[in-house]
């Protein structure tokens, strides 16, 4: 995969682009996405995994989804469209979405729309209607109360398991996880599905990607691919085995795509061959892996306080708002200086502008950053891309009503457009209905 950071002459270089130069021209607090990454992750892993298939003689295809929810942005998730296998939605509104994407590309209808989430019967019936037109789309049923609404269809409708799996990565230690059809349910529409239309081709499972575990993967790959076993040799329409999310992210550059895929071909392999079984098509449904790389947001430092030992280093917004999956999920975001990094470092912490005391950022084992002097430094939040819009609230109003950053964004040509300004107070009080 592309190194994505390089640096030049003291200043950090981000997909070729000078992020120094950015800054200074377009002003912080910004936010810039390159689309031209989300093209070559999708093309890269594409690549590596078909490269594989042929030297593994693999007799089954791979393919790319791009999981919408991880940002809703229209060009992000148009540009994933064009060069992924198809769009994967969570929820009845991001169906309706992904529906209008589709009527806006009639050249990609024959490309995959795959559903999943808690279903209600808005969801359904879209689902139904958008099969009635000819989409290639399949349904992952999630419960047995979906099983039976959808067998009352008499459709050949595609449909696909999701497997019930203990969580391994709750903090409590609790194993539990509300996703997903369990062993009972499962083995219900197994004895039950002769007597149906409905067409199973998938056997479904969520693997967690930005903490990827291999011994934790494995766990639950081979308790799904045991339900894969049990289902083909029964149903031979049963030809997917579907990973739900769970690409390993890259944000310690370097991670090996070419042994992560030559590895998990292999297991399949070897697992149907031991088995008897056919072997399946993979399917991917990537968001963070996706997206997460394509953002990032810059700052300059304003203020330094020495009210501590060690120093804050205040930057022009919060970092609240930039950093709600760090906030809410605990997932580790890149955060570096992006000029005079040919000049000596100290030990600092970044703090936001706000009057909130959660408003900051440092190593935590470290306790500290190591960062140049604060005189005209700006700093770079890497790795944004996923979920940041849809968490931190886009377009509305934000934390201590500090206004979203100007958005930039930079298209695989190469070319330049500003998505919007830095927010006024005029459009902030609109929104808050102020009279």
């Amino acid at each position: 995969m592309k190194k994505l950071n390089e640096i030049k002459d003291g200043k950090l270089y981000y997909n070729g682009y000078d992020l120094y130069s950015l800054a200074k021209e377009y002003k912080t607090p910004l936010k810039i996405t390159f689309l031209a990454v989300i093209k070559e992750h999708i093309e890269a892993l594409k690549k590596s995994f078909d490269e594989n298939i042929k030297k593994l003689q693999y007799p089954a295809k791979f393919i790319y989804l791009n999981a919408n929810k991880a940002n809703y942005g229209f060009e992000e998730i148009d540009t994933a469209f064009k060069y992924s296998d198809g769009l994967e939605t969570s929820s009845y509104y991001d169906l309706l979405l992904t529906y209008d994407f589709f009527l806006k590309h009639p050249e990609f209808k024959n490309k995959y729309l795959v559903t999943n989430g808690y279903k209600m019967n808005d969801y359904l019936d879209e689902i139904i209607r958008i099969h009635h037109e000819g989409y290639h789309i399949i349904d992952i049923i999630d419960s047995l109360e979906e099983y039976e609404y959808l067998k009352k269809s008499n459709l050949k409708l595609e449909i696909g398991l999701r497997i019930h799996l203990s969580s391994q990565y709750s903090e409590d230690g609790v194993m539990n996880d509300r996703f997903g059809l369990n062993e009972k349910e499962l083995e219900y529409i197994y004895q039950d599905l002769v007597n149906t239309k409905l067409n199973l081709t998938t056997i479904h499972f969520h693997q967690r990607g930005f903490d990827f575990e291999l011994d934790k993967f494995l766990i639950n790959f081979h308790k799904t691919f045991n339900y894969y076993i049990k289902f083909n040799k029964k149903y031979p329409s049963v030809i997917n085995l579907d990973l739900g999310g769970g690409t390993p992210l890259p944000i310690i550059e370097g991670y090996d795509y070419d042994e992560y895929s030559y590895k998990l071909l292999k297991l399949i392999l070897e697992e149907c061959k031991k088995n008897q079984v056919t072997v399946p098509n993979l399917i991917s449904e990537n968001g963070k892996y996706s997206q997460k790389d394509s953002t990032v947001n810059i700052y300059k430092v304003v203020a330094k306080k020495d009210t501590d030992q060690i120093p804050w280093y205040v930057v022009d917004s919060s970092l609240l708002i930039a950093l709600p999956e760090m906030y809410a999920l605990g997932e580790m975001v890149r955060v570096e200086a992006i000029n005079k990094l040919d000049t000596k470092k100290v030990k600092a912490r970044l703090a936001g502008i706000t009057c909130d005391c959660d408003d900051v950022y440092y190593d935590k084992k470290d306790e500290y950053l190591l960062l140049p002097e604060h005189d005209d430094l700006y700093i770079g939040l890497l790795g944004t891309g996923s979920y940041q819009n849809s968490m931190n609230g886009k377009g509305g109003v934000h934390h201590c009503l500090l206004p979203e950053e100007k958005d930039l964004v930079i298209d695989v040509e190469g070319n330049i457009k500003i998505r919007h300004n830095l927010q006024t107070i005029d459009e902030i009080k609109k929104l808050i209905k102020f009279e």
